[in-house]
């Protein structure tokens, strides 16, 4: 067992693994990267959201800083600590977003007080057929696993006999829906990830190949959004050196609000999302509420929603994972059985 994963067992075992009940009785935690842009941390916005429309009692608690999450945005009111959430002793159920071993590292936060006597239910997203070691290791300390695709459950489920819930991300309609298209002749294409996110993942250059395959100069352009710049400079620097001397497409890496990242939507007409692989797939999803086309490759968890005159699937072939950035350093094993899409 590695040194990090054998020091996370042991303090996980002291924090959850006697708990005296977890009967989920009482107030919801969400625990979350409040603060964060990624989408693990939108989903945990999104989650909490959707539970006080359903009528529950929401506390939200930032844990950005125990899963070494950057903070983008500011926090809105009423969002505790971890700190401040150590106080509540009260039965409940904590809902934490977070990954392995990030997810291990905000078990490791609240203390045994907190955990005692609550019910624990992981939210995960992954984008592999298999899941490596360390997920495996997280499974001993949580009650639920919640995952927002078929594919994720699929994933999870020859691992645990414990209950997988599916609870796909529940994205408000937007008030404004696009409906024309290029109405000055010029299409317009989006792609928007993460690019702490893994680039051979995210796939970012088979959607700018397709840009300059399908257009010709002055007839489109594409606008990379990304996040992650600070983090991931030299990763922005080739996308940049990859993009230099294609007419139309821009890169834009500031850190936006929802209600911007809605205006930048309905500024373009067409979102091409050449990902390898999505455990979900947000911003996917939300270009089609906002009445873009979707072109995007036809596999993995966005295919749960996929559908519609709107929605054009990109045809692929399955090859053996070689990504070697990102949360798959260190999953040999679990990247060997994966797949990953290679156009064809």
């Amino acid at each position: 067992m590695p040194m990090r994963l054998f020091a996370l067992s042991g303090i996980c075992s002291l924090r959850a693994s006697k708990r005296s009940s977890v009967s989920g009785e009482g107030s919801l935690l969400v625990l979350g990267a409040f603060g964060s842009t990624s989408g693990i941390s939108h989903g945990a916005r999104l989650y909490a959201d959707k539970k006080e429309r359903e009528g529950l009692n929401v506390a939200r608690v930032d844990v950005g800083p125990a899963m070494l999450q950057r903070t983008d945005l500011p926090l809105a009111g009423g969002v505790l600590s971890i700190d401040q959430a150590k106080a509540i002793t009260e039965p409940g159920t904590a809902v934490i977003h977070a990954n392995p071993p990030q997810f291990q590292l905000v078990l490791c936060r609240p203390g045994k007080q907190f955990l005692k006597n609550k019910r624990i239910i992981a939210y995960w997203a992954w984008e592999l057929e298999t899941i490596p070691e360390i997920w495996k290791h997280a499974l001993k300390y949580v009650d639920a696993v919640a995952a927002p695709s078929n594919f994720v459950r699929n994933a999870l489920q020859p691992h645990t006999l414990k209950e997988i819930i599916l609870e796909p991300h529940s994205i408000p309609v937007p008030a404004r829906h696009k409906t024309g298209y290029a109405e000055d002749g010029v299409v317009r294409c989006l792609y928007s990830f993460d690019l702490g996110s893994s680039c051979e993942r995210k796939n970012p250059l088979a959607a700018l190949r397709a840009f300059k395959l399908a257009f010709q100069p002055g007839e489109a352009e594409l606008t990379f959004k990304v996040t992650g710049a600070n983090e991931h400079p030299e990763t922005l620097a080739g996308l940049k050196r990859a993009c230099a001397g294609t007419p139309g497409v821009r890169i834009v890496d500031a850190a936006l609000s929802q209600e911007e990242l809605s205006e930048l939507y309905l500024a373009h007409d067409i979102y091409l999302s050449l990902h390898r692989s999505e455990g979900y797939g947000l911003t996917i999803r939300e270009a089609m509420l906002h009445g873009l086309h979707v072109v995007a490759t036809g596999w993995s968890g966005n295919m749960d929603f996929m559908r519609g005159p709107r929605a054009h699937c990109v045809p692929y072939t399955l090859a053996p994972v070689e990504i070697k950035s990102g949360p798959y350093i260190g999953n040999k094993g679990a990247l060997g059985r994966g797949r990953r899409i290679r156009r064809r």
